[in-house]
């Protein structure tokens, strides 16, 4: 399935997440994004996911704390795509939008759950892996 054609299940799959579960299952799909992304930068975002396992809800300090580190890997990257490093441009975008799918979920909780799953599927390069975790959400 192409991204561009199945971004509307994506829609449909997170609409069909119980929103009793629409955190947990945002949970899952940041520390998916953060695995995936394997970046030694985000190492730190592992300390606020366990955080935000133990006590969900919107943490305004933390939020634009994730919300400028996304910025500064965001332009690292493209500095990366204008100097020829291809590799390095892709890494570092990934590692922003995992970062920012951490952002959404810390600032917004379950409430965010259709924007961490878009910068999931970002991550992933591919809605598939993402569809499926949040159908494993719904049960």
């Amino acid at each position: 399935m192409h991204r561009s054609t199945s971004l509307p299940d994506l829609a449909d799959a997170v609409a069909a997440v119980a929103a009793d579960r629409r955190h947990a299952a945002g949970v899952t799909l940041v520390a998916g994004a953060l695995d995936r992304a394997a970046d030694p930068r985000l190492d730190d975002a592992g300390e606020v996911l366990l955080d935000e396992r133990r006590a969900p809800g919107s943490r305004r300090g933390e939020a634009h704390r994730l919300a400028a580190a996304v910025e500064h890997l965001d332009r690292a990257a493209h500095r990366c795509r204008r100097d020829g490093d291809h590799t390095g441009y892709v890494l570092g975008f990934q590692a922003a939008r995992a970062l920012s799918a951490l952002h959404f979920l810390v600032r917004d909780g379950g409430a965010a759950l259709a924007d961490v799953a878009y910068e999931a599927v970002m991550v992933c390069g591919a809605t598939e892996p993402v569809i499926a975790e949040l159908v494993g959400g719904r049960r």
